[in-house]
C-alpha cells in the first residue's frame, strides 16, 4: 500500500525518487527536447571548427537537402551495424517521435544488451562515421562539397545520441532495451547531479548560440564597426565594408559571448536547476 501512494505521489509530481528504491527507468525524446537541440548545436559547432581545421570549404548549399537524406539512411545503418556486432541479433528501423511528431529515424534493437555495450552503439555514427566523412571531404573530390555537409549533419544529428548516452551512462550498470523511439533502462534512474549538468550544458549552448545570433542581427555604425566587450574580452564585431558597387559585412563573436552566456546560466541553474532537474527524473521513473 505505502509503495503505491508514493508511485501516486510520483507520477503527480510530489516526490522526487531516490536510486535505492526505484529500479528502472524510460528515456524518450520528447521530455529531452531542448537538450538534444543544445548538443545537436554544440556538435554542429565543433563540427565547424573540425572543417576549418581540416581547411575544408563549405560550399554548394543546394546539397544541404541530399546531404540530409544521405545522413539520415546511413547515420541509422551505422547504429544498426553496431548493434549487431555488439552481440543484437536484430535491428529494425522505424520512426522516430517527440510526442506525436515524426521527427526522423530510429533503429530498435531486438533484445536488451548491457549498458556498456549500448552506449557504445548509441555513440557509434558520432565515433566512426563522422572521423571518416571528416577524412573523405579532406581527401577533394567531386563529393567534397556533399561529404563536407554530411559530416556536419551526422554531427549536429549525434546530439541525440550524446544525450542518450549520457543519462544512460549516468546510471552505472545496468541492462538497456532500445525500442527505437524510447529506451527501456533497467538501473537504478540517474542522479540529480547528472540530469542538472545536462540541464546546464545544453542551456549554456543554446544560450550562447542564440546569443550570437542575435548580436550579429545588430547594425554596424556608419563610422565604424560595432564592437562589443566583456572585462576586455571581444563578445562580437559587426564592420560595415562599402565597396564602389555594393555593402557588405564582416562578423565574428568573441570568447566573451560564451562567458556571458555561462554566468546568465550558473545564475539561472542556481535558482532554478534543481527543481528542472527533479522535473525531468519524475518524467524519467513515472515513464518506467
Amino acid at each position: 500500500m505505502r509503495a503505491r501512494k508514493r508511485l501516486k505521489r510520483l507520477v503527480q509530481g510530489e516526490a522526487v525518487p531516490d536510486r535505492g528504491s526505484a529500479r528502472g527507468f524510460e528515456v524518450s525524446l520528447r521530455p529531452i527536447l531542448p537538450h538534444v537541440f543544445g548538443l545537436g548545436v554544440g556538435l554542429l559547432a565543433l563540427a565547424g571548427v573540425g572543417l576549418e581545421r581540416a581547411s575544408v570549404q563549405l560550399s554548394n548549399p543546394e546539397l544541404l537537402v541530399p546531404a540530409i537524406a544521405i545522413v539520415v539512411a546511413v547515420h541509422e545503418a551505422v547504429h544498426a551495424l553496431a548493434a549487431r556486432a555488439l552481440g543484437a541479433k536484430s535491428a529494425r528501423l522505424g520512426l522516430a517521435k517527440a510526442g506525436k511528431l515524426v521527427v526522423g529515424l530510429s533503429v530498435s534493437v531486438g533484445e536488451p544488451l548491457p549498458l556498456k555495450r549500448w552506449l557504445l552503439v548509441a555513440l557509434a555514427p558520432l565515433l566512426t562515421l563522422s572521423p571518416l566523412l571528416l577524412a573523405l571531404a579532406r581527401a577533394g573530390g567531386p563529393l567534397a562539397p556533399l561529404l563536407a555537409w554530411a559530416f556536419l549533419l551526422n554531427a549536429a544529428g549525434s546530439g541525440g545520441d550524446a544525450v542518450f548516452a549520457w543519462i544512460v551512462a549516468s546510471a552505472g550498470e545496468g541492462v538497456v532495451r532500445d525500442l527505437g523511439d524510447r529506451l527501456s533502462v533497467e538501473a537504478p534512474p540517474p542522479g540529480l547531479w547528472a540530469l542538472a549538468l545536462l540541464d546546464a550544458v545544453a542551456l549554456w549552448l543554446l544560450a550562447s548560440f542564440a546569443a550570437a545570433q542575435l548580436l550579429l542581427l545588430l547594425p554596424a555604425p556608419a563610422d565604424g564597426p560595432l564592437r562589443l566587450e566583456l572585462a576586455g574580452l571581444l563578445v562580437a564585431e559587426r564592420v560595415v565594408i562599402r565597396e564602389p558597387t555594393r555593402i557588405s559585412y564582416t562578423q565574428r563573436v568573441g570568447p566573451g559571448l560564451p562567458l556571458l552566456a555561462a554566468a546568465v546560466v550558473v545564475a539561472f541553474e542556481a535558482v532554478a536547476g534543481r527543481g528542472r532537474a527533479e522535473k525531468l527524473l519524475r518524467k524519467l521513473v513515472a515513464g518506467a
